[in-house]
C-alpha cells in the first residue's frame, strides 16, 4: 500500500511539472465606447480657452466645406459644359461631407433619426437650392457653425487621446 502511494504522489508531481496548470487570466472587463459628447458640451468644448486654436483650425477646416458648396452652386453649377457638371460633382461631394457631420449633430439635437434626416436634407438643400438669399445665407451659417465646432471638438479630443 506504502508503496502504491508513493508511486501516485510520484506520479503527480511527474505530471505537475510535465504539464503546469495553465494560466486563466481572466479578460479584462469590456471598456464601454466613449459616447460623443452632446450638442452643449461639444460647443463648451470648442470654446475652452485650451481648444481655441482646435476650433479655429475647426472653423477653417469644416467651414470651408458648405461655404464652397454654396459660392459653387449658386454660381458655378452649369448643367450645359464640362466645367459646370465638374462643379456639381464637387457640390455633392461638399453636401456628403457636411450631411454626416449635420445628420450626427440632427440626431443628438432631437434624439430621432427621422428629424435628423428631415433637419439635414431641409438644411443641405436650402443652402444650395434656395433663390431666396437670406434663407440661404441662414442655412449656410448654420452648416458653417456646426461643420467647424464638430470639427473643432475632433481635433481637440484627438489631442487628448
Amino acid at each position: 500500500m506504502r508503496g502504491l502511494r508513493q508511486i501516485r504522489a510520484r506520479l503527480r508531481v511527474f505530471f505537475a511539472l510535465a504539464f503546469p496548470p495553465r494560466l486563466r487570466i481572466a479578460p479584462a472587463a469590456p471598456r464601454a465606447p466613449q459616447a460623443s459628447p452632446g450638442v452643449v458640451a461639444q460647443v463648451r468644448l470648442a470654446l475652452r480657452p485650451k481648444a481655441r486654436l482646435a476650433t479655429l483650425l475647426g472653423c477653417l477646416l469644416g467651414g470651408f466645406v458648405p461655404l464652397a458648396s454654396y459660392v459653387v452652386a449658386h454660381g458655378e453649377v452649369d448643367l450645359e459644359t464640362v466645367h459646370g457638371m465638374v462643379s456639381l460633382l464637387l457640390v455633392l461631394g461638399g453636401l456628403l461631407f457636411s450631411a454626416k457631420t449635420v445628420f450626427a449633430w440632427g440626431r443628438m439635437a432631437f434624439n430621432h433619426g427621422g428629424k435628423a434626416l428631415g433637419f439635414t436634407v431641409l438644411l443641405e438643400g436650402v443652402m444650395t437650392m434656395s433663390h431666396t438669399h437670406w434663407l440661404a445665407f441662414i442655412a449656410l451659417g448654420y452648416l458653417v457653425s456646426v461643420n467647424a465646432i464638430a470639427t473643432g471638438c475632433t481635433l481637440s479630443l484627438a489631442g487628448r487621446r
